[in-house]
């Protein structure tokens, strides 16, 4: 029995192993400052990046302020485990995964979509926010906080969808959102912790340009640019606060109860919700209205304790 599990175990191996080197990126693909490579069953994706590179490019430039000034290589995938295999990057449903070291983007197509949050194009821009921000590290020598380059990357791109969307409604009306100083290297590993860490960074930036106006994030960008570490840069466009906690409170106004709910009974339990309350309201109105008859038939009729009882419920 042991030899028939360990034959089924080495079996499995060579398949996923396999399965990891026929990705092949055989293919190329090149244009302005970019060099695609797929296999040949992505080429649609392929031609599809190609077309969509120059606004991503020009998206990461207009948002960062950040000029390229190298070429990135961008390589598709149609196996996540080949992805996996070439990138080092575990977390199954990560879509795509930028480099900046290399200057390369990988994307899994199996999980793109033509339209939509997870569409090819929302990616190519999302991971160009990172190879920008990448390059301003090199120049720099001075690290930005993962909640601020996700954050960055998320509310500029559009959503990129993964797990629970409603995962910071509940954060912030059950008190459970993440310290942002658990969020400065890395993300949770789990779907769900992983969801919410992704919306809180997106909100942060919501709450900087909401607060300091639509160039405030090209200005931190710049004053590191000039010699500011990021503390020091988000302190000087966001002055005299506790950063945090404003930003606590921003969420909270914006994801009230009232939306935590919303997001929690579903349209028919608030239905039969509002509709045992209407019945209850329906019982007390109804005795009340007996309780008045019955006083007046008293008035009418005298005391007669059998005529009474008849009329009773």
């Amino acid at each position: 029995m042991r030899a028939i599990t360990l034959a089924i175990i080495l079996a499995l191996t060579t398949f996923l192993s396999t399965a990891a080197r026929a990705e092949e990126l055989e293919s190329t693909l090149t244009g302005p400052n970019v060099l695609i490579r797929y296999p040949k069953p992505a080429r649609r994706w392929a031609e599809l990046a190609l077309r969509y590179f120059p606004d991503a490019d020009r998206h990461a430039i207009d948002t960062l302020g950040i000029t390229a000034n190298r070429r990135v290589s961008i390589h598709l995938y149609t196996s996540t485990a080949a992805l996996q295999k070439d990138t080092g990057w575990e977390v199954s449903n990560t879509l795509g995964v930028a480099m900046p070291s290399a200057n390369l983007i990988a994307i899994d197509c199996t999980k793109a979509e033509i339209r939509g949050p997870n569409s090819l194009y929302v990616t190519l821009r999302h991971e160009m926010i990172h190879i920008a921000i990448g390059r301003l590290e090199a120049r720099t020598g001075r690290r930005v906080p993962l909640w601020f380059n996700e954050g960055v990357a998320t509310w500029s791109s559009g959503r990129i969808l993964d797990g629970d969307p409603k995962a910071l409604v509940t954060a912030v009306n059950t008190g459970s959102l993440i310290p942002l100083g658990q969020l400065v290297n890395e993300f949770p590993q789990s779907s769900i912790a992983r969801e919410l860490a992704y919306q809180q960074s997106e909100s942060t930036i919501a709450f900087i340009v909401h607060e300091y106006g639509d160039g405030s994030v090209r200005r931190i960008v710049r004053l590191m640019q000039e010699g500011s570490d990021f503390p020091a840069a988000l302190a000087a466009v966001a002055p005299g606060i506790d950063f945090e906690s404003k930003w606590k409170e921003y969420v909270s106004r914006r994801y009230p109860m009232l939306s935590f709910l919303q997001n929690f009974l579903s349209l028919f339990t608030m239905a039969t919700f509002l509709l045992i309350i209407a019945y209850c309201v329906y019982r007390l109105r109804r005795r009340r209205k007996l309780r008045e008859w019955q006083q007046e038939e008293r008035i009418l009729y005298g005391d007669d304790d059998e005529y009474s009882e008849e009329n009773e419920e």
